[in-house]
């Protein structure tokens, strides 16, 4: 799989697998293309070469919805949304029917989140509880795979031991700049190099 940005290749020829329950933790340093590769994977951006896949279909053989059901992407910055995260939730939710669900505000409140925080507009929340709210709304369907962008990078020490715990287990693809992180939740680590 390879993505180019203008004339210059990202990467190239990558060519990876993730087991059902492994992390693979994505590092490298800024601008070489680790949200590119998530968002390949997510099917938001094609590839200039090469083909993604889970188990053996890729997006184009099950359709968008159903591999967006299947394998969820968490930005590291939650795009500007409108209204409050429990609004947020309710359209999401028509999506998703058929889908197991869990229940986010319950998932966020236990990464220290009051259920209160559903009800405020995005607008006043800060970063570190639109991430949880975000987060706990990529786990809610129970997807497959999840594609995580720094998803603690916002969290102070004790949410961040909270969400990896939620996440242990989870088959993930997971970018972080933090190396005591990847050592504690890798399974296996690609990194990617200078652009």
């Amino acid at each position: 799989m390879g993505r180019r940005v203008d004339d210059r290749w990202l990467f190239r020829g990558l060519d990876l697998s993730v087991a059902g329950g492994d992390v693979l933790v994505v590092r490298g340093p800024s601008g070489c293309g680790k949200t590119c590769l998530l968002r390949l994977l997510a099917w938001l951006d094609a590839p200039d070469e090469g083909r993604v896949t889970l188990g053996e279909r890729g997006p184009a053989d099950i359709g968008a919805p159903w591999w967006r059901r299947r394998v969820a992407y968490v930005p590291q910055t939650p795009p500007a949304l409108q209204g409050t995260p429990a609004e947020f939730l309710a359209r999401v939710g028509t999506f998703r029917t058929g889908n197991a669900r869990r229940d986010p505000v319950g998932i966020a409140e236990g990464w220290g989140l009051p259920p209160s925080t559903w009800d405020q507009p995005w607008s006043r929340l800060s970063g570190g509880e639109r991430q949880r709210a975000l987060l706990a709304l990529g786990l809610c369907g129970d997807p497959e795979v999840l594609l995580l962008d720094e998803p603690t990078s916002a969290l102070d020490d004790e949410a961040t031991a909270a969400v990896e715990a939620t996440l242990s287990g989870r088959t993930a693809v997971w970018v972080t700049h933090d190396a005591a992180q990847a050592d504690r939740v890798a399974t296996n680590v690609l990194e990617l190099g200078t652009p």
